[in-house]
């Protein structure tokens, strides 16, 4: 259970806020090297293990928004457990609301209600820069048996203090598991969670 919460913790951290895009404004996008696809706003820009590139595009790309570097860093490489990141780059106060996907390792043999309680305990105490509670509840998607959590973080970002709003599935296959978090300022979450919800309930495991 151990390395799918440190999993999660990778990229709890990404933050930001924009506009929501409409459902008809979707495009189903596979997820190299995880074996599933899902659903994102085609006007939000998507960085996987085949975009993250050295071509001049790409690098021009990055230089038009900086905010991205670390986490192109931390996508490089085959071995990386951040298989995907959605930014939409309409900005505000620097940042993108996002979504991320992260590949974990198979679940314990446990009761889903036995593996939420530990995964919020492990966030709790690995995570600490938790704002509040942390609320954690199993779940059924259309891929399978998931975790749902909900907490918020405040952090550093280029010498401003910001709260985000994280909502996180852990969502249970049969060889492995995924990650699927997204972020966004306290004042949007309610505005953009059924966007979130119908994203999280697009997702599906292809192998």
């Amino acid at each position: 259970m151990r390395r799918i919460v440190v999993a999660a913790l990778l990229v709890s951290l990404v933050a930001g806020l924009v506009s929501t895009a409409s459902a008809s404004t979707t495009t189903r996008r596979s997820i190299p090297g995880a074996g599933a696809s899902i659903v994102i706003p085609t006007a939000w820009s998507v960085l996987d293990r085949r975009t993250v590139t050295s071509s001049v595009a790409f690098k021009r790309f990055i230089d038009e928004n900086p905010s991205l570097r670390p986490f192109v860093a931390q996508m490089a490489g085959a071995n990386s457990a951040i298989k995907l990141m959605a930014f939409d780059l309409d900005l505000s106060q620097g940042f993108a609301t996002n979504i991320n996907v992260v590949l974990s390792g198979p679940a314990p043999r446990l009761s889903l209600t036995q593996i939420a309680a530990i995964y919020r305990r492990e966030l709790e105490a690995r995570l600490s820069t938790i704002v509040g509670p942390v609320a954690t509840s199993a779940v059924t998607l259309p891929a399978g048996k998931a975790v749902r959590a909900s907490y918020k973080v405040r952090f550093v970002n280029q010498g401003r203090r910001l709260t985000v709003q994280t909502l996180q599935y852990l969502v249970l296959g049969g060889d492995k598991s995924l990650v699927v978090t997204f972020s966004t300022l306290p004042a949007q979450a309610s505005r953009r969670n059924g966007t979130f919800a119908a994203i999280a309930r697009s997702l599906r495991f292809t192998s």
